[in-house]
């Protein structure tokens, strides 16, 4: 029986529910990242540290340095990285020998089937006066001697940006015997960039969450680490699974009382009502009124010489949690409305009508807004009732970033007192100081200038782009130009990136943004065009200049091919890829959606030296198009 144990102890099982999921991290490893065999042969096991005098706010921090870990294993060596969420204890037990007989055969049984592991790691994290002590050992299956180890101390500030626990990573790896480039050394010695910090600190909330039994609150972290990072597959992995699990409806084979059930349902809806709440306490995550400055007209009333002048506004949340928020809520109610109980069991308005006293939902806020005119004279004011519908949300699917979109209409303004420069402010926010409200963190205010012009540098390349705001999205107001895989130079020429930035087939373009930027959506197109005004559409987002002639089929610099220009958009006819040819630069240019039209298929838009107005149409996926992205 010992014997049996032991050699199930050295073993991972693949779909066993009493243990974590085996992932094969290291299967698109980038081998420039090592040179020689990088560790190929060495399999871990990688637990999260034990953790002593931590916060509860803090009791995410081993699952963060388990994951960073695991990332900075999978992506930096060829060692296999067994498993990541391994906290069974009775495995723990088994690795380091401290078992016993008695240990009964079914559970050594449900420990698997022979996937080797030739090392496992396991340390502790310890908070002090002015930040942590971390230590990890690296120990040997086999003889359970101390193969690496690592102790130091970790400051607060190491800790948030990953610091720390890359350079623990680093100073392990090595003992182990993988020779990192120079490359691999400069990034594991270095912080992280803020997308990778955002998403690995999420994932190991979702993960501590999960195991508190908090589910609602896991699948929100998930999605928000998904978010920030679409390349870690651990949070996609995770947020697939407990969505659907939630979305089903079911709480659990053995449910049989409909009166538990119901019970049941009603803790998760309270979870969720109080997760909400908890996320409303904290300062970072205000919301943020936005409203353009740019006025348009309304109706005339000839008999009192007034007019209504108009003005659009949207409410948002802090897009790094709306977003989330909105699929967790989603699946929740889906999951509600599966049980096909909700009405019975007096739950079907939910969450328009709450389970708790929270009143989560109810997000509304009072605006006072006041019309200046060049003479500095007020001569118009309006209230605005706004917030955001979470029943809208959930119930009629409208989009979290678009629930809060209302315009505000100053009604008959003497046309006498209008002038040329109309000035638009906010007098109040619920009756108090809009500049109170702001510091308060309830929410802050934003007048929007279309056509404001900014720029911003990717971090990952160094190169800089200009931007413009139009209505409320932030654009790049040039086309992406980041190497990637399925990304490509027209007529493979470097010349053309430089001018006109790379040409990207759709996968590779939803993952070419930089952080905090993402690929347009129909959507954000559509809006686009409202702002702009549909009319010879094309004519005012084309440069001034670069566009062909009319019929003219070369690269040129004719006149009756170019635009206006209006909001400095400034777009560049960059061409097109297809499988085996290019073609149309300097008369076409045509930008990625990420929204899809079809398996293979997904939308693009177009402007054309020919025509003067935008063109929408579904393109193959593999074609190689132009990028804009949208700040988040």
């Amino acid at each position: 029986m010992k014997d049996f144990v032991q050699s199930a102890a050295r073993s991972l099982t693949l779909g066993i529910p009493a243990l974590a999921l085996i992932f094969a991290f290291n299967a698109a490893a980038p081998a420039q990242n090592w040179s020689g065999d990088g560790g190929k042969g060495m399999s871990i096991t990688i637990l999260a540290p034990e953790a002593s005098g931590l916060a509860e706010a803090q009791s995410y921090i081993p699952a963060l340095v388990q994951g960073e870990i695991v990332s900075n294993f999978s992506g930096y060596s060829a060692i296999e990285v067994l498993d990541w969420e391994q906290r069974d204890a009775l495995l723990v037990r088994l690795l380091s020998g401290s078992y016993s007989d008695s240990v009964s055969e079914k559970a050594a049984q449900e420990i698997g089937n022979a996937v080797p592991t030739t090392h496992f790691m396991q340390g502790n994290i310890t908070k002090t006066g002015t930040g942590y002590n971390l230590r990890v050992n690296v120990t040997k299956a086999a003889d359970k001697k101390v193969a690496a180890s690592y102790s130091k101390a970790v400051t607060v500030a190491e800790l948030d940006n990953l610091t720390g626990i890359r350079k623990a990573s680093l100073e392990l790896l090595q003992k182990l015997g993988v020779a990192l480039t120079a490359k691999a050394k400069a990034e594991l010695g270095g912080a992280a960039d803020d997308g990778r910090v955002s998403a690995q600190t999420a994932l190991a909330q979702g993960v501590t969450a999960q195991r508190q039994g908090t589910e609602v609150a896991a699948l929100s972290y998930y999605f928000k680490a998904a978010a920030a990072d679409p390349t870690l597959m651990e949070a996609m992995k995770r947020s697939s699974i407990l969505n659907a699990n939630i979305s089903s409806g079911n709480m659990g084979d053995n449910v049989r009382n409909e009166i538990q059930w119901r019970k049941q349902w009603l803790g998760r809806l309270t979870e969720t009502e109080q997760f909400i709440a908890n996320l409303n306490k904290t300062a970072s995550m205000p919301y943020t009124l936005m409203y353009l400055t740019s006025v348009k007209q309304g109706k005339i009333d000839f008999k009192t010489e007034t007019v209504d002048v108009i003005i659009a506004t949207v409410l948002r949340a802090d897009p790094g949690w709306a977003l989330p928020m909105e699929r967790t809520l989603q699946a929740v109610y889906d999951g509600l409305k599966a049980t096909k109980k909700a009405k019975e069991w007096g739950l079907d308005d939910w969450p328009k009508r709450g389970v708790t006293d929270l009143k989560v939902f109810g997000n509304n806020f009072s605006v006072d807004f006041e019309m200046v005119n060049g003479q500095n004279k007020v001569i118009g004011k309006q209230t605005l009732q706004t917030g955001i519908a979470w029943d809208d949300i959930v119930v009629r699917r409208v989009p979290a970033l678009k629930a809060g979109a209302k315009t505000v209409e100053f009604k008959k303004v003497n046309a006498n007192d209008i002038t040329d420069n109309l000035t638009i402010r906010v007098a109040s926010v619920n009756g108090a100081d809009a500049a109170a409200a702001a510091k308060k963190g309830i929410l802050q205010i934003l007048a929007i200038v279309n056509g404001q012009k900014g720029s911003f540098k990717d971090k990952r390349d160094g190169k800089s782009y200009k931007t413009v705001r139009v209505g409320f999205t932030n654009w790049m107001a040039e086309n992406l130009n980041y190497a990637s895989d399925s990304s490509w130079c027209y007529r493979d020429t470097a010349s053309y990136c430089a001018k006109y930035g790379r040409l990207y087939n759709w996968d590779a373009a939803m993952k070419a943004c930089p952080a905090g930027w993402r690929m347009p959506a129909r959507e954000d197109w559509m809006g686009l065009f409202q702002t702009a005004d549909f009319r010879t559409l094309g004519n005012k987002l084309k440069s001034k200049t670069g566009w062909a002639q009319s019929g003219n089929r070369t690269d040129g610099n004719g006149t009756d091919g170019n635009g206006t220009d209006d909001f400095g958009f400034s777009a560049l006819p960059g061409g097109t890829k297809s499988q085996y040819s290019y073609g149309n630069a300097g008369r076409e240019g045509r930008w990625w959606m990420s929204t899809e039209a079809s398996r293979t298929g997904a939308f693009s838009q177009s402007l054309e030296s020919d025509y003067p107005d935008a063109k929408e149409s579904a393109y193959e996926k593999v074609r190689g198009l132009s990028v804009r992205c949208v700040e988040e």
